[in-house]
């Protein structure tokens, strides 16, 4: 009978820790263009309505590039993400100039409106990298507490 009221003890335990936390679900489109090699800017609709990438590093691969960035997203509200990130590039065949988009970001600092949040997100997308555009889609969830 004692094993029995643990159960419902560690549960509400769990619980309230999750209460504690503060998580928001963030997501939307975007759409990007290169200012030059290094640096490109955003319009993104959903829950961040802006980007700078800064292109860090790269790494050719057999299929494409693995590039290290660090983006800032704002908000309509004043909210600001500071992420580092891994982007794989990967080659479209018959598409020169092409590459699919996958991004992981890792969310390092924010402020106003996400002060405190925490998290991981990640996008997907094509690149024109001959032209410096971008189209992707980004989702997630950060959390604070």
């Amino acid at each position: 009978m004692k094993n029995l009221l643990i159960v419902p003890a560690l549960l509400f335990s769990a619980l309230s820790a999750n209460a504690a936390q503060q998580c928001i679900d963030i997501g939307g489109m975007g759409l990007a263009e290169s200012i030059d090699e290094i640096h490109l800017v955003a319009a993104l609709s959903g829950t961040m309505t802006g980007a700078h990438a800064l292109v860090k590093g790269q790494t050719k691969t057999d299929t494409g590039l693995i590039l290290d960035m660090a983006h800032h997203f704002i908000s309509d509200t004043n909210g600001v993400l500071k992420t580092q990130d891994v982007a794989t590039l990967t080659e479209v065949p018959h598409k020169p100039g092409a590459y699919m988009l996958e991004i992981n970001y890792s969310v390092k600092d924010s402020s106003g409106t996400f002060e405190g949040y925490r998290g991981d997100f990640h996008s997907y997308g094509l690149i024109k990298l001959d032209k410096g555009q971008v189209i992707l889609r980004y989702k997630g969830e950060v959390c604070k507490g």
